[in-house]
C-alpha cells in the first residue's frame, strides 16, 4: 500500500479566521470603548421655567448623575465609569456605587452655591447581560434639585 507523505489530516487545511487570543483582544477592546461611563448633568435655573423647589428657597439647578460598568460575576469590577472624572473609564475599580454618585451631586450643588438638596432620588438599573452568562451590568442614577435658602 502506497501512502503520500504530503497528505494532511482531514480538516487541517481549514484554519479558523480568528484565534482565541485575537477574539479575546477584540472583545476587550469593544468593551473598553463602549462601557464604563459616568456623567453629571446640570439643568440650570434658567431652564426650569421659573419653578420653585420649595417655598423658602431660591432654585439653582436640577442635577443628574449616572454611572455604570461591567462586572464579572456581579462582584468583580472590570470596566467602570469614574464619577470624579466623568467620561473616562476606570479598570478594576468599584466606582459604581450610590454613595459616590450622591457625593458627586452634593459637591456640584455646593459648587453652584446651593445649601439645600430636595427630591433626591436613586435608581438601580443593574442586571445580568443575557448573552454572556458571567457579566453583570451595574448602573445607578441619582437626581436631585439644588437650591439656596432665601436668607443668604
Amino acid at each position: 500500500m502506497l501512502m503520500r507523505t504530503d497528505a494532511k489530516p482531514i480538516g487541517s487545511s481549514h484554519q479558523a479566521p480568528w484565534s482565541l487570543r485575537t477574539s479575546a483582544i477584540l472583545l476587550y477592546l469593544a468593551l473598553g470603548m463602549s462601557v464604563g461611563c459616568a456623567t453629571l448633568q446640570v439643568v440650570p435655573k434658567e431652564q426650569l421655567q421659573e419653578q420653585r423647589f420649595s417655598s423658602d428657597t431660591i432654585p439653582l439647578a436640577h442635577l443628574y448623575a449616572d454611572n455604570w460598568g461591567i462586572y464579572l460575576f456581579k462582584f468583580i469590577p472590570l470596566i467602570t465609569g469614574d464619577p470624579e472624572k466623568p467620561g473616562r473609564p476606570s479598570l478594576f475599580t468599584d466606582n459604581v456605587r450610590v454613595d459616590l454618585l450622591v457625593s458627586s451631586v452634593a459637591q456640584e450643588s455646593r459648587r453652584l452655591g446651593g445649601d439645600t438638596l430636595t427630591d433626591l432620588r436613586t435608581h438601580d438599573r443593574s442586571g445580568w447581560i443575557p448573552w454572556s452568562l458571567i457579566l453583570w451590568l451595574n448602573e445607578f442614577e441619582v437626581s436631585a434639585n439644588t437650591s439656596r435658602t432665601s436668607a443668604r
